[in-house]
């Protein structure tokens, strides 16, 4: 009787199909090239709804239009596995809940496209939505969004950003702070204050917006509150939109 107790006792529960597949996935992760996409495409078998699993399939295609429709097809997937009652209920504390974030990581990927192919109106409303999401914004999506409202026009909603998540101690903060209060009211005394506060801050960031130094080839690969890789991140992201005005460039030139 106590065998067939023990037996019982240390037999292993079957997986299910979704447990099949996210160990499916685990190996992916560690696995490269070929071996990574069959392993991920055996994983969708088992279990469709799985948002990683086309994230990775995006990772591998180069025409951008094929990557839109499988970041879609990730959020679609993500949107069944929540449900939409748990949007409801769980809306602005996305990030704080695990089993939540292979969507966000589709969605913001998905955005991240959108933007880099010119589509800013609906770049904006995907990073709207992942910050009503998760308001915390645990991704770092308010930088994005602040670019790409700069990037049309839309000023105001920009600013509005940079109140929301109040960085007076960062790069991305004060210079952008800077950048908004010169593009609407030009040279101003506010301006003058920004510009010393942003310097003060991180010296850096000037010599590569006027282009006295050149950006690396590649990115740091972790950087400190005022040092040059942080001035560098900084300019990466941002350089675009100080160079669209040349006025501005010149003020910052004199400045030094």
């Amino acid at each position: 009787m106590n065998k067939r107790l023990n037996s019982r006792q240390s037999s292993p529960k079957p997986l299910s199909d979704k447990e099949k597949a996210q160990e499916l996935l685990f190996e992916a992760y560690e696995s490269t090239g070929n071996k990574r996409k069959q392993l991920v495409e055996k994983a969708l078998k088992l279990y469709p709804n799985s948002s990683d699993a086309y994230n990775i399939l995006a990772e591998y295609e180069k025409n951008p239009e094929e990557q839109k429709k499988l970041y879609l097809m990730a959020i679609e997937a993500g949107e069944k596995e929540l449900g939409q009652a748990f949007f409801k209920e769980n809306q602005g504390d996305f990030w704080g809940i695990v089993n939540t974030r292979p969507y966000m990581r589709a969605k913001y990927n998905y955005a991240l496209l959108l933007h880099g192919m010119g589509m800013l109106k609906e770049a904006i409303e995907q990073y709207e939505e992942l910050l009503e999401l998760n308001d915390m914004d645990n991704q770092g999506v308010r930088y994005q969004l602040f670019v790409a409202y700069a990037q049309n026009g839309l000023l105001q909603k920009a600013e509005s950003v940079l109140k929301q998540y109040n960085e007076d101690i960062t790069a991305h903060g004060l210079y952008n702070k800077l950048l908004i209060e010169y593009l609407q009211n030009g040279p101003s005394q506010k301006a003058k204050k920004q510009l010393k506060k942003a310097k003060d801050s991180n010296p850096y960031v000037i010599d590569y917006l006027i282009q006295k130094k050149k950006l690396p080839r590649s990115s740091p690969a972790a950087y400190g509150l005022g040092d040059e890789s942080e001035a560098i991140v900084y300019a990466e992201q941002h350089l675009h939109l100080w160079r669209d005005n040349v006025e501005l460039i010149e003020w910052l030139k004199e400045s030094r």
